[in-house]
């Protein structure tokens, strides 16, 4: 039997926001009441697995540029905020 931990968090895709970063933005769900930090997420169709965390604090000296690089690669990004940390999945 598969943990909770296993299967994807399914996202309510209404609350999907937008995260402003320098010049660009990038999609953003808050997951405070979340009782841990998933490793997939599904939002409708799509889903993400988690790459890496920056804490909010100082994220925009070197978050924006490994986003970039990522959508430079094709991959979908996805930043998900808990605890003071923002938290990137890509699909």
């Amino acid at each position: 039997m598969a943990t909770p931990e296993a299967e994807p968090l399914q996202l309510d895709t209404s609350l999907i926001g937008a995260l402003e970063l320098d010049t660009f933005q990038v999609p953003y769900v808050h997951l405070e009441d979340q009782p841990f930090v998933h490793t997939q997420l599904r939002a409708g169709e799509t889903e993400y697995t988690y790459d890496r965390s920056y804490p909010i604090k100082g994220h925009s000296a070197v978050m924006p540029a490994a986003i970039a690089e990522l959508q430079a690669e094709g991959r979908q990004v996805l930043v998900a905020e808990r605890n003071q940390r923002y938290y990137l999945y890509v699909a």
